[in-house]
């Protein structure tokens, strides 16, 4: 059985949340190739100070993601309990591209090695659940084809997010385009049988670990 870590002190906790804070401004700006010695510049602390609390540049990354993630949640579990579910799907896909191409490092780790830690793995499985509340609840109100499920909405904010990323610096929004063109496609009128299953999750895991590796492609 784990034991609690105690209670950090008020100057203590204070250096963590500014720690924390000044990682996830570096790796959202500069991605994972940002250095801890970045981060505590920019925090005015010493590598050691962050390395006291995470012995590792991993731990520091995951301690970010997981604070990312936690956000994301709450967000898809606002959306699923929302009066008008469809208007939720469409504000919560159009937002989480946006927070995929704000977000260097989420982009870049998303479904890499790091998501394979327990707590990261228990926030994806709870932000999944919460997509499958949001999605039946547009199904059910005939907003949205009855054929998609959580990893398809899941692979699709990810495919825009990396290819909107790589063209924000030369043209800004346009991911915005994708996601509506998206969204027409979800809609039920019209829609035609898909040609292919959609992937597991363990799928798209092990596709996007593929990718990371070196001379991989993430596209």
């Amino acid at each position: 059985m784990a034991l609690e870590s105690p209670p950090l002190r008020a100057d203590a906790q204070r250096n963590l949340e500014r720690i924390l804070e000044s990682a996830w401004v570096v790796f959202a700006d500069r991605g994972l190739d940002a250095s801890v010695s970045d981060v505590a510049e920019r925090a005015g602390v010493g590598t050691a100070t962050i390395f006291r609390r995470f012995p590792t540049k991993d731990d520091l990354v995951a301690a970010i993601l997981e604070r990312e993630l936690e956000r994301i949640r709450d967000h898809a579990v606002a959306a699923a309990e929302s009066d008008d579910p469809a208007a939720a799907l469409t504000e919560f896909i159009t937002w989480a591209v946006a927070t995929f191409i704000d977000d260097r490092c989420l982009c870049e780790a998303a479904g890499g090695e790091l998501f394979a830690r327990p707590r990261i793995e228990e926030l994806f499985s709870e932000l999944t659940v919460a997509v499958e509340q949001l999605l039946s609840r547009t199904q059910a109100a005939q907003a949205i084809r009855n054929d998609i499920v959580a990893s398809d909405i899941g692979f699709l904010v990810n495919a825009i997010g990396h290819a909107g990323m790589a063209l924000e610096s030369t043209a800004p929004g346009a991911w915005r385009r994708y996601v509506g063109l998206i969204l027409d496609g979800l809609r039920p009128e019209g829609a035609t049988p898909l040609a292919h299953d959609p992937p597991t999750a363990r799928q798209l895991h092990e596709s996007n670990a593929k990718a990371l590796r070196p001379g991989g492609s993430r596209f």
